[in-house]
């Protein structure tokens, strides 16, 4: 890593220049003039990042985001304003920018490494991780022209994350891959941001908001919204269901006032002892989850699931030091890493053991019905907590410790879905106009 990392913008702008015919473009290098439409892709922004911070931007397509991306890569220049980063920048801009399609993947990472800076020495001591990262086995020896656009994400990022970068610039780019795949990315990420800077585009407000903390929402190049991201999503949101059928022009003066600036944001929230599944503590190792059992109540596996059905997850864990208040937490996450809802053994009705000893065995078994989920891959993560003086203490922790398949029957959107007992659909006839 280098010194410590920022993005510093001020009244920063880009504005682009189109010309209806390649005469007018010649003749305004040559002349100094020729007929040419200008558009303000991006204007007067201000931006303040410092390490730890991680920043999601939303924004409808073409709104400046990947504009303001590219300004802060270098790959723009402004038309107005300053930007100033320092350390070391890797991006996802475009999904495979920077691989030659005629190279193999093994000869794109040694290309795309090196344009980050690495040496050939540094390059091939990390190819193993680099290769184990991207898990796109023996097709590491095929042109890339012959991946699919998830295997192209994936050969990406592992570059990306292998190569001591101190700030992070994505956009749109875990999207593609599989659950697998977002779930190791996201992970990478949620590790990275808090010795790094990492900038996320993404129209999946899921995903924004279970990596980011603070949040701007661009609309026709001006930041119309920024601050805690959950804020700025409901407002993006609602905006954005008013305007629906809308093809109006967005007054940002109209319904959307800033709620922070960047700055502040890091400082407002305070966690405390409050354990939070997207910030987790570091596992110290005083315990070990021993085992983790997803069945129906009949004891059968579960492994593929439409909604409605009576789970049960089942943990073992011991201690291997005297430990206070020791409980277990589970998370069901979707693909994208957004928490769909979680159980702690300290709210399940039994109440929680004061102290455990070593060597002192901790069951529990979470019993719930299922809620009505879309069709897809749902991992559970897993924690063994306890309480000391300083805080909340991670024992031990499996990231992706049972996966179940959804494949949902039910005609509905959104997080989740509404069991319906019964549907009422009547079909009648109404009295004429004459009362005959």
């Amino acid at each position: 890593m280098s010194s410590e990392p920022f993005i510093r913008a001020r009244g920063l702008g880009k504005k682009f220049r189109f010309y209806d015919h390649p005469w007018h473009h010649l003749s305004s290098i040559l002349l100094g003039r020729g007929a040419r439409r200008e558009h303000q892709a991006l204007q007067e922004l201000d931006l303040d990042l410092q390490a730890g911070d991680c920043l999601g931007i939303v924004g409808r397509n073409g709104a400046g985001k990947s504009t303001l991306l590219e300004l802060i890569c270098g790959v723009l220049r402004p038309s107005q304003g300053t930007v100033e980063t320092n350390g070391r920048i890797a991006a996802l801009l475009q999904l495979g920018a920077g691989f030659n399609p005629e190279f193999t993947g093994r000869e794109n990472v040694f290309l795309s490494a090196s344009l980050y800076g690495l040496s050939t020495a540094e390059i091939s001591k990390r190819f193993a991780a680099i290769e184990a990262f991207a898990g796109i086995g023996d097709f590491i020896d095929r042109p890339v022209r012959e991946y699919s656009s998830g295997m192209y994400a994936r050969l990406a990022f592992s570059v990306c994350a292998h190569v001591d970068a101190d700030i992070l610039v994505i956009d749109e780019a875990l999207g593609v891959g599989d659950v697998k795949f977002q779930q190791q990315s996201m992970k990478f990420l949620r590790a990275f941001r808090k010795k790094g800077i990492v900038l996320f585009v993404s129209h999946d407000e899921h995903a924004v908001a279970a990596l980011c903390r603070q949040a701007i929402w661009i609309d026709a190049g001006r930041v119309v919204a920024r601050g805690i991201t959950k804020d700025v999503l409901h407002q993006y949101r609602r905006e954005m269901s008013r305007r629906m059928g809308d093809d109006g022009d967005f007054a940002s003066s109209e319904t959307v006032s800033e709620l922070l600036d960047v700055d502040q944001m890091l400082g407002s929230a305070s966690f405390g002892t409050v354990f939070d599944p997207n910030d987790p503590p570091q596992v110290e190792g005083a315990g070990e989850i021993e085992n983790v059992t997803l069945t129906f109540f009949d004891g059968s596996p579960v492994t593929s699931v439409t909604g409605g059905e009576y789970i049960r997850l089942a943990v073992s864990s011991r201690a291997f030091s005297v430990s206070s208040q020791p409980h277990l937490v589970f998370v069901l996450r979707d693909s994208m890493g957004q928490i769909i809802f979680s159980g702690d053994s300290r709210s399940c009705g039994q109440g929680s053991p004061a102290s455990m000893d070593d060597g002192d065995v901790l069951d529990c078994e979470f019993d719930f019905i299922l809620p009505y989920l879309p069709t897809g891959s749902y991992p559970i993560e897993v924690y063994f907590h306890s309480v000391s003086h300083g805080g909340l203490v991670c024992h031990d922790h499996r990231e992706i410790a049972a996966v179940f398949q959804v494949l949902s029957h039910h005609i509905s959107s959104g997080m989740a879905n509404l069991k319906m007992d019964r549907t009422l659909l009547l079909v009648g006839t109404g009295s004429d106009q004459d009362g005959e």
